[in-house]
């Protein structure tokens, strides 16, 4: 059915369906667009009585506008390209009018489409078909269908053109380019939202067509060797003076002349008075020399401390809470390689604990800043080669069988490896659960409060895995045991994690 207004001019945005074109007329019109659209309402809702093949509900206005002083408006009047388009809830205009579109987008999106206005038209799909080429079919609803739906264009405009383009001006290998895909249905939207910058990391390779990232997926290229002039936390022959000054600098552990030489006050600044106690170490002490013999450390004992009192009653509570906040999941072991260099977690038979990962707003926690600074205050090691805290749960049956902390593909990495373990126990067990290092015949009990300290290398070789330092946790027997590991690397572990390259 076409309608035949003399209209003039017709203002910028038209009542109509947005996605078509529409052309204006440079002259001045004669009636007004609140008219023209009240008119055309009108002869839809007496056509929609007439008829039931024409809905209002579902109908649409194209407005064509000539060019000439006697500009025509054809309106044309026919189904809506999405029947699908509909509120589930009586409720739903109620609901969007006070700003739950923005405020529940979880619910309103998939119950409330019509009020929210996120209904899809048939071009807009087959946008979405497009781009699903090039990897998950991406979901599109909520508050965020525009801006989303304009990531997708420029992601397709992005893959056809440039990465796919007849004449590249890129160096990406086909086979990178063919790894480039977006790995989850919400990619556009996280894109849309800032996630490419905000959450650098995962979003590069896990979505990086949206984030038009796909010369960084290759690992080698997104993180570049280490920089030889960055030193390292320990050098050859640090590991042991490192141990001994711990043990002699402890709140509870000084003589007057380690007190009076300490280069701080240790127990200030909220740190507690805290005991080492020495469970194993090297035959030959450093006393201040920088000794490197590799002989002389296999065939001595490695060092292995445990520090009582190094937390407060109140601040293993808060960690453990925070453990429950951003939950507790089934502990993973490192598994195979992906596309872009990282590695997956697989669940193992050997480890049946649950971990939560203490990162971003966990980590900026003050409580847990409170703590990092702490442990970079007793090692001399700088908080940023600390990776998040692992939070773990072990319930009674529950272990960790023989393992070792060091992961050898880190060792080239910009992190490097990791040098020390800083486990802290947040709670007492009732039975079980201790800490055993397997070849060293040595077992240490939970205690709340109490850390427990071990290299992952070797006193000559910082770089070097410590074969001696195999370990498990051994299965509880009754109670729960709550606990954190703090893993410190040789080099910064923050910067290069941001950009997946740790």
């Amino acid at each position: 059915i076409h309608c035949k207004l003399n209209l003039r001019n017709m203002p910028t945005e038209a009542p109509c369906n947005k996605r078509h074109e529409q052309r204006r007329s440079k002259s001045d019109g004669w009636i007004s667009r609140k008219l023209a659209s009240t008119l055309l309402i009108a002869l839809a809702i007496y056509l929609d009585k007439k008829s039931s093949y024409v809905s209002f509900r579902s109908s649409y206005f194209l407005f064509v506008a000539a060019t000439d002083t006697e500009s025509e408006e054809v309106c044309n009047i026919s189904k809506d390209e999405n029947e699908d388009c509909k509120d589930s809830n009586s409720e739903c205009a109620k609901w969007a009018s006070a700003g739950e579109c923005d405020a529940n987008p979880g619910y309103m999106r998939a119950n409330c489409q019509k009020s929210c206005g996120s209904c899809l038209t048939n071009d807009n799909r087959s946008l979405i078909e497009t781009l699903s080429k090039y990897g998950e079919e991406q979901e599109v609803q909520g508050t965020k269908v525009k801006d989303s739906l304009e990531i997708i264009r420029e992601t397709i405009a992005y893959m056809e053109n440039d990465v796919f383009g007849p004449n590249p001006t890129h160096d990406i290998p086909r086979e990178t380019a063919l790894e480039c895909k977006n790995r989850d249905k919400l990619c556009a939207f996280w894109a849309a939202i800032g996630e490419c910058e905000a959450n650098i990391a995962f979003m590069i390779t896990r979505c990086a067509p949206s984030c038009k990232s796909c010369h960084l997926v290759d690992h080698d290229k997104r993180c570049p060797p280490l920089d030889p002039s960055i030193p390292p936390a320990l050098l050859p022959g640090d590991l042991n003076l490192m141990f001994e000054r711990i043990v002699a600098m402890a709140p509870g552990n000084r003589t007057g002349d380690a007190e009076k030489e300490a280069p701080g006050d240790l127990d200030g600044d909220a740190m507690p008075n805290y005991t080492v106690t020495i469970h194993s170490q090297p035959t030959s002490l450093m006393e201040g020399n920088r000794i490197v013999d590799i002989e002389r450390d296999m065939e001595e004992d490695p060092w292995i401390i445990t520090l009582d009192d190094f937390l407060t009653e109140e601040e293993c509570a808060h960690i453990i809470e925070l453990g429950y906040k951003h939950g507790y999941e089934r502990s993973l072991d490192v598994g195979k390689q992906l596309f872009d260099g990282s590695f997956e977690g697989k669940q193992s038979s050997t480890r049946t604990s649950e971990n939560a990962w203490c990162t971003k707003e966990c980590r900026n926690d003050s409580v847990m800043q409170r703590i990092h600074h702490r442990i970079e205050k007793v090692t001399g090691i700088s908080a940023d080669n600390s990776e998040d805290l692992q939070l773990l749960k072990y319930t009674e049956g529950q272990f960790y069988r023989p393992h070792h902390d060091y992961i050898k593909h880190q060792v080239d990495r910009q992190c490097g490896p990791r040098i020390l373990t800083f486990f802290l126990y947040l709670s007492d067990v009732e039975e079980g659960g201790g800490t055993g290092f397997t070849g060293l015949d040595l077992v240490v009990m939970p205690k709340r409060g109490r850390a427990l300290l071990w290299p992952s290398v070797l006193n000559s070789d910082p770089k070097r895995e410590d074969p001696r330092m195999t370990h498990e946790a051994k299965d509880v027997v009754k109670g729960k045991k709550f606990a954190a590991n703090s893993w410190i690397h040789l080099f910064d572990f923050i910067t290069p994690k941001s950009y997946g390259c740790a």
